[in-house]
């Protein structure tokens, strides 16, 4: 009896051993190779650090990143959000589904030309029963810039068309929403960079009433308030450490955090491990810190 309990327990333990971490994007189950975590705080800096978790996401990723599944648990609501992912042998996305409680809300899919390009995009939204779709195709302009037409269709019908231009460096700086017959021009917007390549301003003439409005984006800011460096430090964080982790990142970079003349920044510390991301946000400036941690999984 002895004997067979024994060997039931070692059965047990090597099933278990041998059990792999899967997850499913539409009909196909795949393996996972990688878990990323990730916990997103807002926080106040003062003397001390305290830290309020805003929301916490699992990314399943499949060998060669053939697939990707994220899963949302919002801190205020008894239901899950995912998000699955599949894409080409050229890791472009070609399929998303949005779910709730395993239920698809939403449907995209994407296709690309033979140089990887986005050529058309299709959202089907299950719950409205909506239908919208876009196409593009790719144009080089006499000074060599870039212009992409873009076709866009609500249920079938076509809604608008937009020409969007890029400069040498890939920036858009123009785009012209033209109205379904392709020719009445609904608004012109100009786009307006700092140094540093950040949206800094938005002007928008508006056909019909004849006026431009000016919208500000920020960037205003010094360069070195939006950097990556690599995190420097020795401590690898754990799901059990990952607060007493952040509070050490914020504190050694307090300087960073505190600099007078950064009234938004962004700065990203990684290693192999692990991504810290402290940022302002666009709503009253509010402070945030995103926590990623990798799990690679071994079979």
């Amino acid at each position: 009896m002895r004997k067979s309990i024994f060997t039931l327990f070692l059965l047990f333990t090597g099933l278990q051993l041998f059990a792999q971490t899967t997850f499913k994007c539409g009909w196909t189950t795949y393996k996972a190779s990688m878990i990323i975590h990730e916990y997103t705080y807002s926080y106040t800096l003062s003397d001390s650090v305290k830290l309020f978790l805003a929301d916490s996401t699992k990314t399943f990723i499949a060998p060669d990143s053939t697939a990707s599944l994220n899963v949302d648990y919002p801190f205020h609501d008894n239901a899950t959000y995912k998000i699955a992912n599949v894409y080409n042998a050229k890791k472009k996305l070609v399929k998303s589904e949005e779910l709730k409680n395993d239920q698809v809300q939403v449907l995209r899919e994407y296709k690309y030309d033979d140089k990887n390009r986005k050529i058309a995009e299709t959202e089907d939204n299950k719950l409205s029963g909506n239908n919208y779709r876009k196409t593009f195709d790719y144009g080089t302009e006499k000074n060599g810039e870039a212009v992409i037409n873009e076709a866009a269709y609500f249920n079938g019908r076509v809604e608008f068309f937009t020409k969007s231009f890029f400069d040498k460096k890939n920036q858009k700086y123009k785009e012209i929403r033209l109205n379904d017959n392709n020719k009445e021009v609904v608004h012109v917007e100009n786009f307006i960079y700092n140094s540093a390549g950040r949206l800094k301003e938005r002007s928008v003439y508006f056909n019909q009433f004849k006026v431009t409005k000016t919208f500000p984006e920020g960037g205003d800011d010094p360069e070195h308030c939006f950097k990556a460096q690599v995190l420097s430090m020795p401590e690898k964080p754990t799901l059990a450490t990952k607060i007493a982790f952040i509070k050490k990142v914020i504190l050694k970079n307090k300087a960073l955090l505190l600099d007078p003349e950064c009234h938004e920044f962004e700065y990203r510390f990684y290693n192999s491990d692990c991504e810290v991301l402290i940022a302002t946000t666009k709503t009253n400036n509010i402070k945030k810190v995103v926590l990623r941690v990798k799990e690679r999984l071994h079979y």
